[in-house]
């Protein structure tokens, strides 16, 4: 009888540690898929910081075009080239530039100052440093977040006659020159956040009518995940 009682003691012990044990084992492979799961979150969230920082400045720049009632600036989040910035090309009869001339018609210089404005308010500059977990992190990978200000310049289809500019092609760099030295004095950004364009007539607003429109220039504010190539 005594040993019947023990043997049924030591099964009950032995059943006993085994569910302890598959418990155990349980509890310990649902922390690892709920460990895995949060860091593939994780890294997809980090991975799409450019992205989210993009989406941010466009909503910014919405909010501010709307509480400021600046109809006249267009704005479009292109996603592979950035967030769009145009303001018009012409005001009446008069272009943003004279035929073949970079030169900024004074008209549109309060254009510019707000535009300028707008993208001082943003604080570019402090993007690397309000986010520098994210960015150390996604520089441990192999990647680099980059911001850039490309101003873009475009001519209309009529050849250059003048000898100043050579083609509509150096004609369209010089334009969008002015506008980013105009951009970089506004709002006291390095010189690295800026770039430059020209495309001469390639990319027409309009095609016979009204050419004068295609004198312009685009702004262009991108953020960008990029793989580093010189790791050491």
């Amino acid at each position: 009888m005594a040993d019947k009682i023990t043997d049924d003691r030591t099964r009950s012990l032995g059943a006993g540690w085994m569910m302890t044990y598959a418990s155990l084992l349980t509890a310990v492979l649902a922390f690892f898929i709920l460990f895995v799961t949060r860091a593939e979150h994780e890294a997809a969230t980090t991975f799409k910081f450019s992205e989210r920082i993009k989406n941010m400045l466009y909503s910014r720049i919405l909010e501010d075009k709307e509480s400021q009632r600046l109809d006249w600036l267009y704005v479009e989040n292109t996603g592979t080239k950035g967030i769009k910035l145009l303001i018009p090309s012409r005001i009446g009869k008069q272009p943003m530039f004279p035929s073949e001339d970079d030169k900024i018609n004074p008209l549109f210089i309060g254009f510019l100052e707000t535009t300028a404005n707008i993208i001082k308010q943003l604080e570019l500059e402090k993007i690397q440093q309000t986010y520098r977990p994210i960015i150390e992190a996604l520089e441990k990978s192999g990647k680099k977040v980059t911001i850039e200000l490309t101003v873009e310049g475009h001519t209309d289809y009529l050849p250059v006659l003048s000898g100043r500019f050579k083609t509509n092609w150096d004609l369209s760099l010089a334009r969008s020159y002015q506008v980013m030295k105009f951009l970089q004095s506004e709002t006291a950004l390095p010189k690295e956040y800026f770039s430059l364009a020209g495309y001469g007539s390639f990319h027409p607003l309009r095609s016979r009518e009204r050419l004068d429109e295609n004198r312009r220039v685009e702004i262009y504010i991108d953020v960008q995940l990029i793989e580093v190539t010189d790791r050491i």
